[in-house]
């Protein structure tokens, strides 16, 4: 069997468009082999192509060429592929210490496994696959559907380490495709996981999109900063979109506790107040010493509400501005 080479493989193509094209010249008999050989090709070259959206890299492919493969084999959005990921379960035995995950090419494409280079297709591969229903209604082309960890494209996006600003990018091109929405953040708890120092970047973008999800999400019943997981980031967050509530520092969760009692708790005293006053200092916003025009009050006065009052706290924020003493003698009290 002579086998295709560089040479003369278009010369094999080419025979087989004639032949396509001439197949009414056959007998029945031939034209109905034709058509089964033409029916498992199709089936091979869409596996093929599904293997290419599986590999893409920015760097070695064009969204012209990706949207060549997909218009030819439409179903190569669906190809799923296995991967292996290591099981950090150390009661799993040796045998059994890899978890294979399916995954369609928009998921892997987010996942990362090649690295980063085929991040940039996901906006492509998500227009193309609402286009053809991929993961079905509402699913908005493959973005919206979970692996068997319950993580959709958005929320792995979302959590991916900063190594640059592709997945800023995507996100912001599926903005302007309607294929992420203001909501998106909330609902699919994006701030939360992306709250990390290592995807700050992704954190800041997402703050700025929606400011008032600092002040009225919740995760598990808490506001952001109670989380603790990245006090330092949401503090400051905070502190650039409402100095005039001082970040949320003294907001109570549905146990009563400000955040600010729990990172005191939490860090201890010198590192609480460290990362507090970097944070402050950073900030320099006038608003954080301005009376609010609603209350009436100003933001130290926040850690001196309630039953249990801050002292050290209110202390610290009156040594930082003290003339503020003088102008709360004028307040009306009455």
């Amino acid at each position: 069997m002579t086998m295709a080479t560089p040479d003369n493989s278009m010369e094999y193509t080419e025979r087989l468009l004639n032949l396509l094209q001439d197949q009414e010249s056959l007998s029945a008999d031939m034209r109905i082999e034709v058509e089964a050989r033409s029916m498992d090709m199709i089936e091979g070259l869409t596996n093929d192509a599904g293997d290419f959206l599986h590999n893409l890299d920015v760097e070695l492919h064009t969204e012209d060429e990706v949207k060549a493969a997909i218009a030819h084999f439409p179903d190569a959005l669906l190809h799923l592929q296995e991967y292996f990921l290591d099981d950090e379960d150390d009661d799993v035995s040796d045998d059994d210490d890899e978890t294979p995950l399916a995954l369609l090419p928009i998921q892997a494409a987010a996942w990362n496994f090649g690295g980063r280079n085929a991040m940039p297709f996901i906006p492509l591969l998500a227009e193309e696959g609402e286009t053809l229903n991929v993961g079905g209604e509402g699913q908005r082309g493959g973005l919206l559907v979970e692996d068997s960890n319950g993580y959709n494209v958005l929320r792995f996006l979302a959590e991916a380490p900063d190594v640059d600003s592709t997945c800023v990018d995507v996100f912001n091109r599926l903005r302007q495709s309607d294929l992420l929405r203001k909501e998106d953040v909330r609902q699919y708890d994006l701030l939360f996981f992306s709250c990390n120092p290592a995807s700050k970047v992704m954190f800041e973008y997402l703050v700025d999109s929606d400011p008032k999800a600092l002040k009225e999400y919740r995760y598990n019943g808490n506001p952001l900063l109670h989380g603790m997981h990245s006090f330092a980031m949401t503090l400051k967050a905070g502190m650039k979109h409402y100095p005039e509530e001082l970040g949320f520092l003294f907001r109570k969760n549905d146990a009563g506790k400000t955040a600010c009692k729990l990172a005191l708790a939490l860090y201890g005293e010198k590192k609480a107040w460290r990362i507090i006053n970097k944070c402050f200092n950073k900030t320099r916003n006038v608003k954080m010493f301005e009376m609010n025009p609603v209350t009436n009050v100003y933001p130290f006065m926040l850690a001196a509400a309630g039953e249990t009052s801050e002292l050290n706290t209110l202390y610290y924020l009156l040594r930082r501005n003290p003339i503020v003493l003088d102008c709360v003698g004028e307040m009306d009290v009455l």
